[in-house]
């Protein structure tokens, strides 16, 4: 297990570190897609449960549990695609070893944070995973990406500090015992600054996950960058807040009002971030508001498992979030195949439409077994109602989501996305939600082929058809927000009021762009400290 994890979180690092050799970089950019090839050595442990040891290597501490290995062996597989795809959109293109620089750096932090098992390796992991995505965004350079990227790291390092104090006061309360995540965990309850604590992790890991209101970074980063690299960060990256939330809430001990305010949050994000989504005309920020719903949906289990001390909630939520990093990823790699020049194919859209609105629970998609995962956490009464209605708006923002990508005009792009790299995802998403579903909730997969939980899961989708059916047919114009809206334009006021943070990334961006100069620093800096920690060998 160890050996699997450390090349996985190294080979990316070091083939960063070979970008800073001229003759070998063009070889680099090709071998995107093999940089996670690591992290299949750790695919079978999503159906054995994980691994429920930690091993100690050195410093770092490493585990692999069954939340953890249904993260991983998602993200892995979306990593290997998106890379290929990134690969071919690369293709001729100026800045290639910049683009490769920063995606194999986040890459490595994104799987990493998966398997750590301390707070300094989560921490450094996670950070890895969120500050080299600004350099995947601002990529093009245009005024409205580089908006983007500092906004998006803006969010982070916010995100970033936030965490920083809750582990600071975690290893406080757990002083003695060590800073393994499960030390620190076992202490909480007892510790005199658990609301504290508790308010910093959902805070931090809130706005990685777009919870409303931290939520207006994510439409304008994923409607900006290079639709290879936003697949990426939609579906996989993203997962960082969701295995934060995992790791850092105390699933194991009921705490009613703190998983009470988490259930709210979640689904009040669930329903905002689907009725927002029709006030978006780009296909790209449409998906970012599905995003904001579905992953709030996810927080608002967690926050139920945590109300009732249910532990099995944080396996539940990351077997959904399998569906959710595969075919949200996909969908945007689906984006990015449009600019082949021609219309989409029939068949094509038909696949995405029965993928996207898997997230309303389409019977037998992967996304209706996720739902169905979900039902024994979610409960029913007014909870059950706000998840059934939740998923009704999924349904109107995805057939709004499909109207766009439908009349969409292609643009002609001489290095775009191959089809085969969304469809290759979304199938992947499928396989492993059916062959995973017994393995997590213990149901033989064949129940979500009765003809009651059927019926259960079409009717919301039913519905939503039908709204979605009357709003066209009003064809009134539908208000339009930017991407962002409130929430956006609070975090522009702040930006605006901090020019030294703003004017701290511009310059940032300036130097990156200056390939010689500041990547060789960077690249040595943190490949040298995370390998180096990483390999560490005891005494």
């Amino acid at each position: 297990m160890i050996p699997g994890m450390l090349a996985m979180i190294v080979l990316p690092l070091a083939m960063a570190l070979l970008l800073l050799w001229a003759p070998l970089r063009p070889w680099i950019v090709r071998a995107l897609g093999l940089a996670p090839v690591p992290g299949l050595l750790l695919l079978p442990a999503a159906w054995d449960g994980g691994y429920s040891s930690v091993t100690l290597q050195g410093g770092w501490s490493y585990v692999l549990d069954q939340p953890g290995a249904l993260l991983l062996a998602a993200s892995t597989l979306l990593w290997i695609i998106g890379g290929f795809a990134a690969s071919r959109w690369l293709a001729g293109r100026r800045d290639q070893a910049r683009f490769a620089l920063w995606w194999l750096l986040t890459l490595s932090g994104s799987l990493g944070v998966f398997v750590a098992g301390d707070v300094v390796s989560f921490y450094a992991l996670y950070a890895l995973a969120s500050i080299p995505a600004y350099g995947l965004i601002v990529f093009a350079g245009g005024e409205d990406d580089l908006r983007a990227g500092r906004m998006t790291l803006a969010a982070a390092l916010i995100g970033e500090g936030l965490i920083l104090a809750a582990f600071v006061l975690l290893a406080v309360s757990a002083m003695g015992q060590g800073l393994a995540i499960a030390a620190v965990m076992n202490a909480l309850p007892q510790s005199p600054y658990a609301t504290i604590i508790l308010i910093l992790v959902v805070a931090g890991f809130g706005l990685k996950i777009g919870l409303v209101p931290l939520h207006g970074w994510m439409p304008l980063s994923y409607s900006a960058g290079p639709l290879a690299a936003t697949a990426v960060l939609s579906g996989a990256t993203s997962k960082a807040g969701i295995i934060g939330l995992i790791r850092f809430l105390p699933h194991d001990t009921a705490m009613p009002l703190a998983g009470g305010l988490i259930l709210t949050a979640g689904l009040f994000s669930a329903l905002y971030g689907a009725v927002l989504g029709l006030t978006q005309n780009n296909p790209r920020s449409v998906l970012a508001y599905s995003s904001v719903s579905q992953l709030g949906q996810m927080a608002a289990v967690l926050g139920a498992g945590l109300a009732a001390g249910m532990p099995g909630a944080d396996s539940v939520v990351a077997y959904y979030a399998v569906y959710h990093v595969l075919t949200k990823g996909g969908l945007f790699l689906l984006l990015g195949a449009q600019a082949e020049g021609r219309v989409t194919p029939t068949w094509q859209l038909v696949l995405a439409g029965v993928m996207a609105l898997g997230f309303a629970g389409l019977p037998l998609t992967g996304g209706a077994l996720g739902k169905l995962a979900f039902k024994d956490v979610a409960g029913g009464g007014a909870t059950g109602l706000l998840f059934a209605l939740a998923a009704v708006g999924s349904t109107v923002l995805m057939l709004h989501f499909l109207t766009l990508v439908r009349r969409a005009t292609p643009s002609a792009d001489r290095a775009s996305i191959s089809a085969a790299a969304w469809v290759g995802a979304v199938t992947a998403a499928t396989v492993l939600q059916w062959s995973l579903f017994s393995a997590v909730t213990g149901v033989s997969a064949a129940y979500a082929l009765k003809p009651g939980v059927i019926f259960e899961l079409l009717l919301p989708v039913v519905v939503g058809a039908l709204i979605a059916w009357a709003l066209a047919a009003t064809d009134r114009k539908r208000p339009q927000l930017p991407p962002g809206d409130i929430s956006a334009h609070a975090a522009g006021f702040i930006e605006r009021a901090s020019p030294r943070l703003a004017g701290l990334a511009t310059r940032l961006e300036t130097e990156m762009r200056r390939w010689p100069v500041s990547s060789l620093a960077l690249v040595v800096t943190l490949i040298v400290l995370v390998a180096m920690q990483a390999l560490r060998v005891p005494g």
